[in-house]
């Protein structure tokens, strides 16, 4: 079996082809069964967001911001983005049925920048596609099949055939800021400056970019 990554080599989004060991259907339908749907998991976010922070340490305060903040970002996206057409017929042309994993969490920002675009295209091929929402720290036993350089990042994006086949994976973000935090990492840059040129470059659009490394994905899952 084989899935698609990003090339590693430069900000160039290439399909490459890699070989994966396929999880047993049994293994498949537990994972599908964990997850959540959108509308659910943005019911969970929004509630959690209405509680108090009250009584909430210093890390839990941070989280919890994080995930305002996001929820905002989000929305944002759901009310500017508007589907290309390349990628709406990469969409429609991909196989299918299928069903959709997506890995996450409210506080991370990539998955507030790409969440949004994975929910409308399952949305035109819900007549085959399912679209399922993992919380990471309650899918570990998933996560950990598509680490990206050996740590679980998030979000991942995972499409499962019927035939209990993994068609492509995606994640956790756009090769073009993953090279720029890869720099200022290697640079030695202070996190708070890595964290703010990353949400600096999603702000400026960089969904897009989310958009035009999917639309690579769905062509190539034809």
């Amino acid at each position: 079996m084989i899935i698609v990554v990003a090339n590693p080599r430069d900000a160039s989004f290439i399909p490459l082809k890699v070989p994966i060991l396929m999880p047993d259907l049994t293994t498949l339908n537990t994972w599908i069964q964990s997850g959540i749907s959108f509308e659910e998991y943005m019911s969970q976010w929004k509630a959690k967001n209405a509680v108090s922070m009250r009584g909430l340490d210093r890390i839990q305060r941070r989280y919890r911001f994080y995930s305002k903040y996001n929820l905002e970002r989000q929305e944002r996206v759901d009310s500017e983005w508007q589907m290309s057409t390349d990628f709406k017929e990469a969409v429609l042309s991909a196989s299918g049925p299928s069903t959709w994993l997506f890995i996450t969490d409210d506080w991370c920002v990539d998955s507030a920048y790409s969440l949004p675009l994975v929910r409308e295209a399952a949305a035109l091929r819900s007549s085959d596609i399912s679209l399922h929402i993992l919380l990471k720290d309650e899918a570990h036993d998933v996560i950990d099949q598509f680490l990206t350089d050996g740590k679980r990042s998030i979000p991942k994006f995972i499409s499962i055939s019927d035939g209990g086949e993994v068609e492509f994976e995606w994640g956790p973000q756009p090769e073009a800021i993953r090279l720029i935090r890869k720099d200022l990492i290697d640079s030695n840059a202070e996190g708070s400056v890595v964290s703010g040129t990353t949400i600096d470059w999603y702000a400026d659009s960089g969904w897009l970019e989310v958009e035009k490394e999917l639309t690579v994905v769905f062509n190539s899952a034809r």
